[in-house]
């Protein structure tokens, strides 16, 4: 395990977009066609081990990284990157994750996972800014940089030899240390083959336009959200940092990218507004003494104020401030969290229960209307619920804790292990399933379609342990 966080760490600070890199590391843009760096990759790492390297991945992730596991943020993001996804180059999966740090900073990694800092989110001021810089990670993914850089370094004998050895010594001991000595042999390898890093970006920019623009997001978005990232370099890097920043080419990059993003003409934008909701609620969890940005929109303003009273500890302020009935989903969120915290559950269930039927298997509407109907002494009617959403990869944590809670009050004790089990593996926590899934086995009264689905969540995960250790080899 720990050789992959390692190399998650060395591969996401080499494409990560940071307030120091992104506007410095691209430093020269060739011609306006895409370079073509052929595909090394596929020599070293094939789509299904880098598939299977994703899921390892998103997993460790989940066990050590504050991910932010609210459902209605991840089902958010999940959102946005799937409609940037479906104009990507090749298909394939890709996994979107928030994580609680205010650093500004997105990156890529093997697999299809993305994984973006809730400091870079807030730091963006349209949609179409933030759908830039996951555009630009889908790009690293769709062009198979990661594999081909994994090419590149495995006949590297600093990366893969003296810096991998010596940040997994230090890491046992501190991680500050192991960080310093895997930051120090990026430093190094950007410094030996910095042309190739700008291709790698290069290519990245002008894919991640394409799918800004085949999404209906604005593609010069690109280009300001950089201007807005040079202006705030910092010095998270160090060398790294002050040797990128004198480097001269990153102002053609930038000219390049906004002129290429002018030939694109005039084309209609279509942006969400629940993304301006999304990002003051984010600030309200992980920022919450930054002041909010609603550029003058009273509504938008107003259900600020709630979340952060709401967060705080005042429900009862967060519904004086908006109400009782919004036909704005955030907003219908938030009060019915407020009265759920207030303990008037019948007012959540009538809330609730239409936008059930209108967005149906949405985690974040199915979680609070679970809840109240709980307190309602409705359990089954909850079970009835949350057992249709299919459960995926990405199906929050938080979902899972309340599935488990409302399955043991229905009377499906088998579905309630079943959940907790599901919880164990998206962490990686592979010994604890297992225990879990031999303990709900042995439950009495077990119907036969429900046995049959425990011994196949077990058999799951023999293989996906058995594959991993696969990877060891690679």
């Amino acid at each position: 395990m720990m050789k992959y966080l390692i190399h998650a760490s060395l591969i996401a600070i080499s494409l990560s977009l940071t307030a120091a890199s992104h506007a410095a590391l691209d430093l020269e843009v060739p011609s306006i066609n895409i370079p073509d760096l052929g595909n090394p990759a596929n020599n070293t790492l094939s789509s299904t081990q880098e598939a299977l390297l994703g899921i390892k991945l998103i997993r460790e992730l989940r066990g050590s990284e504050p991910i932010v596991e609210d459902p209605e943020l991840s089902g958010w993001l999940r959102a946005l990157g799937n409609r940037l996804a479906a104009h990507a180059p090749g298909g394939g999966n890709y996994y979107f994750l928030i994580v609680k740090n205010p650093e500004i900073n997105a990156y890529a990694m093997p697999g299809g996972v993305i994984v973006m800092h809730s400091g870079l989110i807030l730091n963006t001021r349209s949609e179409s800014e933030l759908a830039a810089v996951v555009a630009h990670e889908i790009a690293h993914v769709s062009q198979r940089h990661i594999a081909r850089m994994l090419a590149e370094r495995k006949g590297n004998p600093l990366m893969t030899g003296l810096g991998v050895l010596a940040g997994a010594a230090a890491a046992s001991k501190s991680p500050e240390a192991a960080q310093a000595i895997i930051t120090s042999t990026i430093a190094t390898q950007l410094h030996r083959q910095l042309s190739f890093s700008r291709q790698m970006e290069t290519e990245a920019d002008r894919t991640g336009l394409r799918i800004l623009a085949g999404a209906g997001l604005d593609p010069q978005a690109m280009s300001l959200f950089m201007e807005k990232l040079d202006r705030r370099t910092s010095d998270l890097h160090g060398d790294i940092t002050q040797y990128l920043r004198t480097h001269p080419q990153s102002i053609d990059r930038l000219s390049d990218t906004r002129a290429q993003a002018n030939q694109m003409g005039k084309r209609g934008v279509r942006e969400d507004s629940d993304y301006a909701y999304a990002r003051e609620k984010l600030r309200a969890i992980t920022a919450p003494n930054s002041p909010a940005v609603t550029a003058g929109d009273a509504q938008l303003t107003q259900y600020a104020q709630a979340v952060s009273q709401l967060r705080r500890g005042n429900p009862n302020a967060a519904l004086q401030t908006l109400g009782t009935q919004s036909r704005q989903l955030p907003i219908a969120l938030t009060i019915a969290a407020a009265l759920n915290a207030t303990r008037r559950y019948a007012e959540t269930e009538a809330l609730l229960t239409p936008l059930a039927s209108s967005y149906p298997g949405q985690e974040d509407i199915l979680s609070l209307l679970a809840e109240a109907l709980l307190a309602n002494q409705k359990a089954p009617q909850a079970w009835q619920l949350l057992s249709r959403t299919q459960l995926t990869e990405q199906t929050s944590l938080e979902f899972l804790e309340i599935r488990q809670r409302v399955a043991e009050q229905a009377g499906q004790a088998a579905e309630a292990y079943r959940s907790a089990a599901e919880r164990s593996i998206r962490m990686g926590e592979y010994k604890h399933a297992r225990a879990i899934l031999e303990q709900a086995s042995r439950l009495p009264g077990n119907p036969a379609h429900t046995s049959a689905r425990l011994q196949a969540m077990a058999r799951e995960i023999e293989q996906m342990e058995t594959k991993e250790k696969q990877l060891d080899k690679f």
